[in-house]
């Protein structure tokens, strides 16, 4: 019985290292970094090709325990891998503002350090701005808090973005804003 116990743990632990790996490794592939994502799709796969070996390993019908540690461990990697990945935050999220308040707004995203691009449109209840400012998205939560702080009925929609060039995104080395 300990030797199953143990077996099922360590299928746990290695599916604890593989599936955060994996999800690490997903964000940067959507990003298109070739190189840290071959890296990291070595390590993922050596550990899963080692955690399913132990797996199938003699009759695993008689051994639930090791099924369990495979399941846990992958839904617990999930959730470990996403929180690392939201830790990381790697990449630029683009958020568009539609607000009435965008002179307030502006001056706030700017003295933040944000970069932000206005433009004027027609709302259901009259004029507004639609703002569009692409952030660290390691920024992204000061950016949110910042346009709610202002606006709190302000309209917001943010995306992940594969590629940006120029413009005003990284944080100023003297100010931590952009430039």
């Amino acid at each position: 019985m300990a030797n199953a116990l143990l077996g099922g743990f360590l299928i746990f632990l290695l599916r604890l290292g593989d599936v955060p790996i994996s999800t690490v490794r997903t964000m940067l592939m959507v990003q298109g970094r070739r190189w840290p994502v071959a890296f990291l799709a070595v390590c993922e796969s050596a550990i899963w090709v080692v955690a399913i070996s132990r797996v199938l390993s003699g009759n695993t019908l008689n051994e639930p325990i090791k099924i369990a540690g495979y399941a846990i461990g992958f839904a617990t990697g999930t959730v470990v891998g996403m929180a690392i990945e939201g830790w990381l935050a790697f990449g630029k999220v683009i958020v568009r503002v539609i607000s009435s308040k965008s002179v307030e707004l502006r001056a706030k995203l700017h003295e933040d350090g944000f970069g932000v691009t206005a433009i004027p449109a027609e709302g259901m209840d009259g004029p507004v701005y639609v703002l569009f400012v692409v952030a660290l998205r390691r920024r992204q939560k000061q950016l949110l808090r910042d346009i709610q702080e202002i606006d709190p009925q302000a309209f917001i929609t943010r995306e992940q973005v594969t590629e940006a060039i120029n413009g005003f995104i990284e944080p100023h080395p003297m100010t931590g804003g952009g430039h």
